[in-house]
This record gives structure tokens, C-alpha cells and sequence, in this order.
């Protein structure tokens, strides 16, 4: 991650780090600050609506869950889409208290004889750290790179280069033909944004051609590959 991408994360990371380094009885206001840090940031909102999207919650919570002789334990997805999605809402229940954060742990992160510190301190190993890692992994992946100054004579070039091949490809796609005219448009359209340089535009349509590719499961790869660019 390059140093533009560290700056822009700064305030996200503290808000994580503060908790994690933090006391047990500050938690819940802890959890707003990460929430409120969210909701502040374009790029990182952005990201998590991208991971959100028709993400089934409960299904997910209900498979993760699990009840034995020693109690309950929670293990949360390994892809890191998913890791967003899961502990996003899984804070947002504490934060709106669907969920009573001091409960939850004392359930799912307590063994036999530890302190309430312990669980904290289990609760925000299992959870926090995969997050704020998720997050700054695809954020590096994704969009770190718009404000530097190879940007507009490397990245975009790329990202042009990536679309011609796509669409030399289109067929290979087995898009119907109202499907593969909106991805045309949608490549088209990037195609355009990156001619201008124009960073904003770029990121939006990124997220539109994730939504349309995971409709179309088919053309998922030619997403990826633009996604390749920006690395």
C-alpha cells in the first residue's frame, strides 16, 4: 500500500486500533466511532455497500454460530467480502442494540474462569482485526492509487487496455442481448472516464460493473481482470 493509501486510512485504522487497544466498558462507544468513521469516508462506504449488497445476514450468522458442550462459539467467513459484510453488520446491530454488545461476548467469547477484559480482548482478535484488515486490503486493491502521480499515464492506461480486450471478447461472456448491451455501456462508459482521468467516475463505474457481474455470474471475469488494474 503506497503512502497516499496509508494517509486516507488513517482515521479508519486509529478508530479500529482504539478499540482493539481499548477497555471493555468503552466498547459500544468505541463501535460508533468505527461506524461514524465509516460513514464519513466515500471510498470506504463505498466499498462496504459493494460487500453488503444482497448479503443475507442471518443466513450467514445462523451457519457461523455454533452451540457445543462448552458453550457457544462464532467463526466468521475467511473470503474477505464476506468478513466485511458479516462484522459491518454485526456492528451496526450493536450500535442500533438489535444486539447488547456485553451480552454477545459473554456468550460467544467467554471460556471458563476469564475476565471480562479476556472476552473483550477475544471479541476484538476474532472480529475487529479481520475487518480493519479486509477493509485495507481491498481498499488497496481497489482504489489507493487515483491520487498518485502515475495514476493518469499507468492505471488508466490499463484500465483502457483491460476494456479493449474484454470487448474483442464480448461473446465469450454468453450475455443475452439486453444483458451485453448494459455491459457494453458500462464499458464504454469507463472507457470514457478513463480517457478523462476523471477518478470519481472511474471508482462509480467499478462499482456498477461489480453489481452487473455479480448478477451475471459469467461475465465475472472480465470484472476481476479490470479489477487487476488497479494493482
Amino acid at each position: 500500500m503506497n503512502n497516499q493509501s496509508i494517509h486516507e486510512l488513517i482515521p479508519f485504522n486509529t478508530a479500529c486500533d482504539e478499540f482493539i487497544l481499548g477497555k471493555y466498558i468503552l466498547a459500544d462507544i468505541k463501535i460508533g466511532s468505527i461506524l461514524k468513521i465509516i460513514s464519513e469516508d466515500e471510498k470506504i462506504k463505498n466499498i462496504i455497500t459493494s460487500c453488503i449488497d444482497e448479503y443475507d445476514f442471518n443466513t450467514a450468522f445462523s451457519l457461523a454460530s455454533k452451540e457445543n458442550e462448552n458453550g457457544f462459539s462464532l467463526t466468521i467467513p475467511n473470503n474477505e467480502k464476506e468478513i466485511i459484510a458479516f462484522v459491518y453488520n454485526l456492528l451496526y446491530k450493536f450500535d442500533n442494540k438489535i444486539y447488547d454488545f456485553y451480552d454477545f461476548i459473554s456468550k460467544y467469547y467467554k471460556n471458563e474462569g476469564e475476565s471480562n477484559g479476556k472476552e473483550f480482548y477475544n471479541f476484538a482478535n476474532a472480529i475487529i482485526i479481520p475487518f480493519k484488515q479486509a477493509i485495507n486490503d481491498i481498499y488497496s486493491k481497489r482504489h489507493v492509487i487515483v491520487d498518485a502521480d502515475d495514476y493518469q499515464t499507468n492505471y488508466y492506461n490499463k484500465i483502457k487496455q483491460c476494456i479493449r480486450l474484454i470487448m474483442k471478447n464480448l461473446d465469450i461472456y454468453k450475455l443475452k442481448m439486453n444483458e451485453k448491451e448494459e455491459f457494453t455501456m458500462l464499458l464504454n462508459s469507463l472507457f470514457i472516464a478513463s480517457e478523462k482521468n476523471d477518478k470519481k467516475l472511474v471508482y462509480s463505474l467499478m462499482i456498477a460493473l461489480d453489481y452487473f457481474t455479480k448478477i451475471n455470474k459469467k461475465s465475472r471475469p472480465a470484472y476481476l481482470s479490470l479489477e487487476d488494474c488497479f494493482t
